[in-house]
């Protein structure tokens, strides 16, 4: 794992514990080095690995970390072997990314900037957080806002 990716696995506690995310949001996607390249160049993912495949399967399994916490895994579509079944495709996915409201904004002029889909603008929720909805390359919907969830 690089210095880079280390540093984006999120808070350290007082003892200099990281904890492992324990949930990882998966996608498939049909051409994913260049999924990997977008995510990191306009959303702001770290990898952390890159396991490469053949030439059926470029990509047999990433993980992108993200910045604030987490991370997400993907890798190069097998439809007839997909291990979820006939969900799950690409296009088909949908995640949430929380961060600071300077970065969402930043992040929301990235993706204005690659010409991808905006389906809900920059805005206030109403609930004391801000955030925006889009696309990427591949249709799968991201939802990049400042609220972390109630128990954080």
């Amino acid at each position: 794992m690089s210095e880079e990716a280390k540093e984006a696995g999120g808070p350290v506690d007082d003892d200099g514990f990281r904890p492992a995310p324990g949930v990882w949001p998966t996608l498939s996607y049909r051409d994913a080095e260049a999924a990997i390249s977008y995510l990191v160049d306009v959303v702001g993912f770290v990898v952390s690995v890159v396991e490469r495949g053949d030439k059926d399967r470029p990509v047999q399994h990433a993980e992108l970390l993200w910045p604030y916490g987490g991370g997400i895994m993907l890798g190069t579509d097998q439809a007839d072997g997909r291990w979820s079944g006939a969900v799950g495709g690409p296009g088909t996915s949908t995640a949430y990314l929380a961060a600071p409201v300077a970065t969402v904004a930043d992040i929301a002029g990235r993706v204005a900037g690659a010409g991808w889909t905006i389906s809900q603008p920059l805005a206030d929720t109403g609930y004391g957080a801000v955030g925006f909805t889009f696309l990427d390359p591949e249709g799968n919907a991201w939802n990049l806002g400042t609220y972390v969830g109630a128990g954080f």
